[in-house]
This record gives structure tokens, C-alpha cells and sequence, in this order.
């Protein structure tokens, strides 16, 4: 498991990833949220490969002005548009890249001691995934008029 910071010779791979029309109640697509953070400094997309170079996932680390609405923490990151290539769902990736993550943040935001995140209502893998790493409940919200759950991990 990898996590790479995007970048433009990125595109191509990160084009094929497959993001299925349920989903987007959940997710923007990854190439919408590259377009985003082209716009937006404070948004880093982060492409994830297997060990066999496999791209299969796509998440963006939110900070700053994004992070506001969820944390007061001005050393946290906010954890958005997390997708996992339908493909290769139910292989254990998104557990592995949220395992993975602490470290990658450690690593590239020494500043940062906290990963916060929004997940939907009406999402239950995504919170007991998010649970069983030992992110907890912050406080409910709105986020594009849906229902969601803030939830943190200090690192």
C-alpha cells in the first residue's frame, strides 16, 4: 500500500479510477477534486496504489479554511472525498489506506496532530470502518445539505 501525492502525470490513472453513480452521493469524483485543488492550495490529492502498482483509490487532505467547519484545531487536516475503485472494493483497501494514513500525515504535515473527517449518516460501513481505527465522535453536521458525522483521530 502506497499513498502519493498527486500530480499531473497522475492524470491518466487517476481518469480510469471507477467511481459508480451510488457513490456520489457520498464522494465527488477524483478528477473533480484535483480540479478543486488546482483552485484551492490548501487541498492536496493523494492517489493510493497497491503493492502491485495498481491505482486503487483517491482521497484529498484538507487544510486551513477547509478544515474550520469541523475542527478548531489549527494543527488538524481535513480527510475528504474518499473513494476506493469499485473494482477493487471489498480487498481490504480502505482499511489499509486508513491504517496507512497517520503516517503518511506524520510524514508530509509534521505540523498536523490531528486527521479530522465527515462521514454521512447513512453511511455504516464507512463509520464502523472508521470506528474500529479509533476515530471518534465529534459532533454532527450538514455538508452539501446531507447529514453527516464529524469524527477525529489525533496522531
Amino acid at each position: 500500500m502506497k499513498l502519493v501525492p498527486y500530480n499531473p502525470e497522475l492524470k491518466s490513472i487517476v481518469e480510469n479510477i471507477e467511481v459508480k453513480a451510488e457513490d456520489r452521493k457520498f464522494t465527488r469524483t477524483p478528477l473533480h477534486n484535483i480540479e478543486l485543488a488546482q483552485q484551492d492550495e490548501e487541498r492536496h490529492s493523494i492517489v493510493v496504489f497497491d503493492d502491485e502498482e495498481n491505482c486503487v483509490g483517491f482521497f484529498v487532505l484538507h487544510e486551513g479554511e477547509g478544515v474550520a467547519p469541523y475542527s478548531s484545531n489549527p494543527q488538524a487536516l481535513f480527510f475528504r472525498s474518499f473513494s476506493i475503485d469499485a473494482r477493487y472494493r471489498g480487498k481490504g483497501y480502505g482499511t489499509a489506506t486508513m491504517r496507512e494514513l497517520p503516517q503518511f500525515v506524520r510524514n508530509h504535515y509534521p505540523h498536523v496532530n490531528e486527521i479530522c473527517l465527515t462521514v454521512n449518516t447513512d453511511n455504516d460501513i464507512a463509520q464502523k470502518l472508521y470506528q474500529r481505527l479509533n476515530y471518534t465522535m465529534q459532533g454532527e453536521t450538514t455538508l452539501e445539505g446531507r447529514p453527516v458525522h464529524i469524527m477525529s483521530l489525533g496522531i
